[in-house]
């Protein structure tokens, strides 16, 4: 093996984990500017969060094919996840510009009970809402901010979604039972906070039982 070949093999390697943590880490700066910047509360982008990844896994429930989640599929040498990393950026990218067209579909042709129907119209009232509050604002301000935001959100979550998911199962087919260990580094990363890819909550100072009242607890000694 030639210099530039194990050069090659390094920065492959190096650069495969920053790639799959990428959308995960710009998620969570997106993500905190939302809900330390948006004009009316964290409540809003935390609602649009939500619709987003509804809709996600709607679509995710539209792409999957019959038996392309059992255990050899998923696990299995020359499967439908044993792909290479060019193979697996350019499924993600196929899928992930199908899946609204595959959801609509599912919308107008295959959906008799309204498994997604449900959903959709729950998702469309609640930005319907936020349009027209929009609209009645005059479209500009911080509700023209609250909205654009609120979109935004949405629209990430549900990409995501189905990304997380195709990336979850495509590292499971290629670390197999290494998952376990990159699945205990991610717990710890949840706890402790290191690289920053878990949004984690600020706390309050801690006051005292009675500090309304500036009553500490404690006494003067004599």
């Amino acid at each position: 093996m030639d210099v530039l070949s194990l050069l090659q093999s390094v920065f492959l390697l190096l650069a495969l984990p920053v790639a799959l943590v990428l959308p995960f880490s710009l998620w969570v700066r997106i993500s905190d500017a939302a809900h330390l910047h948006h004009p009316y509360g964290s409540w809003r982008p935390a609602l649009a969060t939500f619709c987003g990844l509804a809709l996600g896994a709607c679509m995710l429930a539209a792409l999957w094919q019959p038996g392309s989640l059992t255990f050899a599929a998923i696990f299995a040498d020359g499967g439908p996840w044993d792909l290479s990393i060019v193979e697996f950026a350019e499924l993600v990218a196929q899928r992930m510009g199908d899946a609204p067209h595959r959801l609509f579909e599912v919308l107008l042709t295959d959906d008799a009970r309204l498994n997604y129907g449900v959903v959709a119209m729950l998702v469309g009232t609640l930005f319907a809402v936020d349009v027209g509050l929009t609209v009645a604002s005059g479209m500009r301000g911080p509700m023209l901010l609250a909205f654009l935001l609120d979109l935004l959100m949405a629209v990430l979550a549900a990409g995501l979604t189905v990304y997380a998911a195709h990336a979850g199962l495509w590292l499971l087919n290629r670390l197999n039972f290494w998952s376990i260990a990159v699945a205990i580094l991610l717990l710890q990363e949840f706890r402790y906070g290191v690289l920053g890819l878990f949004r984690r909550r600020r706390r309050s100072p801690p006051t005292g039982s009675n500090g309304q009242h500036g009553f500490t607890g404690r006494t003067k000694g004599s």
